[in-house]
């Protein structure tokens, strides 16, 4: 059953990684300003970074196996 929740984190995890390549390439290529954009790609892709990887340390720290047990047998 985890192998489950698993596959669907990645789905998840990888649909975040492509939209966070395109919002990258469209903030790149499309930015009005030269100096804005220099300043709103870092901070953008730093924000995105650490969000990705909290949201990846929280996923990991949940007990799947025990939630998945009591939501099951909780009837």
């Amino acid at each position: 059953m985890f192998y489950i929740v698993l596959a669907l984190y990645a789905i998840i995890l990888i649909t975040y990684l492509f939209l966070f390549f395109f919002i990258i390439y469209h903030l790149s290529r499309y930015s009005i300003n030269a100096k804005t954009n220099k300043i709103m790609l870092p901070i953008f892709a730093v924000v995105s970074v650490l969000l990705f990887l909290s949201n990846i340390m929280l996923f990991f720290s949940v007990d799947w196996n025990t939630l998945i047990l009591k939501l099951i047998f909780q009837y």
